[in-house]
């Protein structure tokens, strides 16, 4: 094989500095045709167009390498049709997804391609023939421009000489380096002008490091008074509407549980909590909104989906339900078992709140939790008051040993190198017991006080999950959560006391969503109603919850009738799952209730 002429390659890395030039013009004009242009500053456009130059980098690079493999074999016109063929594809994709997210919201995904290719697609999308013929326009002027492209590469490698090929690489690497050391610490100091911008560009991912900054460099991001952020940028409106109401009817206790799997309700492991479940209103077909704490928590407090926590952040758009409490003069108190710091739910969900606690003192999780039991008990003299108890017992399988462990065998720690496919659950699942069994415990000592200082006739209690715990119940060797949408990660119990009202079991299916509408309207007399504010309902309400939506903006699914799973990935692909989690081959996409679904998800868009 003879050696291929460096000219070649020359005139490939030309066209691969067009193609990317090209590129980023294109991400540009995604951030011109936004809403978000109105709070663009002079950083926000230098970072915006230094992740443009680095994101078109890089899907411009891997088609320079494929030209690059074909130029080794001495295929020199094969790589030029080659790299012309994808720079095509780069381009017309890139313009057809800005189309695609000004409509949905989001980037091309495995559900777009769905709709467009898929049964059903007619139904939504209506091509007339002259519309046809326009992309068949676009598509072969596209391809004669890539094409010609080569006639400007030629030009440009006669007079490309090693200094000028280290220039375009110094500037291609100095625009990735400063884009990511930039956001790092632009996302911490919440610099809205590069929050908001960053999710324009497709599957782009830019460094953060929050822990580094805190724990590390001892950095401290500011509050939220002190930000500049302004009211008429980003993509997000929420609520639709101000809140109408009279003044509030009850205290409000909500009691989370990290990690509370459903089969651990029972007399014999959370005696307290079971009992007070059948004294009480108690959901057991209630799903959580993710299937980890900081989508969980979002899709609780926020009544929305966690698909909205990046432009939440980015505006400090903060729970209607803790506006609620300010406007009404709540006492708002919160009493986490666990940091946090990490999820940053001090800056997000409680950006607003004055003197919030985000951490417990505690040399073990039980002290912990055992803490936040006392001070709740000790400092419910304020009402009206909003009280936020989250226990981390069951998350973190630690045991207190001077604590009652009834399930036995069991193992004394979690040993995650002995999980596999065939082991016996039973010792690991004896430990998750014993913990919920001493968090019960704790549990039934803030019932008791309730009910001993009389608070519980003014106060409406709510005791759930953030997301539950896998214990390989599929036997496809999932353990804990965030791996996947089963019912086995997002099922979590939810019980409800209303003063007055009647013990009942529910079995119609309720989300995460429906919490706060339920508050809102039950104990603070809010008037408006639950689509101003919430993608759920009240928790009575027996409307369908299918194409429930679950996880975060980068991996999400629709869970449909069935529990049948659509997940959307990371890298943008649909997969399919049955309730059990076995791949569902040749499934037919409903793309009118996907469309629908996704009307709803966006409701709370500009």
């Amino acid at each position: 094989m003879q050696k291929p002429q460096p000219h070649r390659f020359k005139s490939g890395f030309a066209y691969f500095l067009i193609l990317t030039a090209a590129l980023t013009l294109l991400f540009i004009w995604y951030l011109l045709d936004s809403q978000v242009l109105p709070v663009m500053d002079f950083m926000g456009w230098v970072f915006y167009l230094t992740s443009s130059i680095s994101h078109a980098a890089c899907f411009s690079l891997m088609a320079y390498i494929v030209y690059a493999v074909f130029s080794l074999f001495r295929l020199s016109k094969t790589a030029r049709i080659v790299m012309s063929l994808l720079a095509t594809l780069l381009l017309l994709t890139g313009y057809v997804n800005e189309q695609v997210y000004q409509i949905y919201r989001f980037h091309i995904n495995g559900f777009v391609l769905n709709m467009l290719t898929g049964p059903g697609a007619s139904q939504i999308f209506t091509f007339d023939w002259r519309l046809k013929l326009l992309y068949s326009a676009y598509l072969l002027l596209i391809f004669a421009v890539c094409i010609g492209g080569w006639w400007i590469a030629d030009r440009m490698a006669k007079r490309l000489k090693r200094k000028h090929i280290l220039l375009a690489v110094s500037i291609l690497v100095g625009s990735t380096l400063f884009a990511h050391i930039y956001h790092i610490f632009a996302s911490f100091y919440q610099k809205q002008s590069v929050i908001v911008s960053e999710r324009l560009l497709p599957y782009y991912f830019p460094t953060t490091s929050y822990g580094l900054l805190t724990e590390t460099l001892h950095l401290t991001p500011p509050a939220t008074a002190d930000l500049d952020i302004s009211p008429a940028g980003g993509d997000m409106v929420y609520p639709l509407q101000p809140l109408d109401g009279d003044s509030a009817r009850y205290n409000v206790l909500l009691i989370l549980i990290d990690s509370w799997n459903p089969r651990s309700l029972t007399p014999e492991c959370m005696p307290n909590t079971y009992r007070y479940a059948l004294q009480n209103q108690w959901y057991k077909n209630h799903l959580s909104g993710s299937n980890g704490t900081r989508s969980g928590v979002f899709s609780l407090v926020f009544a929305i989906p966690s698909y909205y926590w990046n432009m939440a952040e980015a505006n400090h758009i903060t729970p209607v339900i803790f506006d609620v409490c300010r406007q009404e003069g709540i006492t708002f108190r919160n009493y986490p078992g666990a940091s946090q710091l990490d999820p940053p739910f001090g800056r997000v969900l409680f950006a607003r709140e004055k003197n919030v606690r985000i951490e417990t003192p505690g040399s073990t999780v039980y002290e912990r939790d055992a803490q936040i039991t006392q001070d709740f008990i000790q400092q419910t003299t304020d009402s009206p008051f909003f009280s936020f108890l989250f226990y981390d017992g069951p998350h973190s399988f630690e045991l207190d040993p001077h604590r009652p462990c009834p399930f036995q065998p069991s193992w004394p720690y979690a040993d995650y190198s002995k999980l596999h496919n065939d082991l016996d659950p039973t010792p690991f699942w004896n430990l998750y017991r014993n913990t919920c069994y001493q968090t019960d415990q704790l549990i039934g000592q803030v019932l008791t006080a309730l009910d001993e200082s009389g608070l519980a006739d003014h106060t409406m209690v709510v005791i759930t999950g953030d997301h539950s715990q896998e214990f390989n119940e599929n036997h496809k060797n999932y353990w804990g959560h965030n791996s996947n949408f089963s019912q086995h990660q997002i099922k979590v119990p939810l019980i409800v006391h209303i003063p007055g009202e009647k013990p009942q079991i529910y079995t119609h299916r309720t989300t995460h969503y429906d919490i706060v509408p339920t508050i809102l309207t039950t104990a603070m007399n809010v008037t408006t109603p639950p689509s101003a504010y919430s993608t759920g309902h009240l928790l009575t309400d027996t409307t369908s919850r299918s194409w429930h939506i679950v996880g975060s903006e980068l991996n999400y699914a629709f869970i449909i009738p069935g529990d049948t799973i659509l997940e959307k990935s990371a890298e943008g692909g649909l997969q399919v799952y049955d309730a059990h989690m076995n791949p569902v081959s040749d499934y037919h996409f409903d793309v009118q209730a996907f469309n629908k679904a996704t009307e709803i998800l966006n409701r709370f868009l500009k």
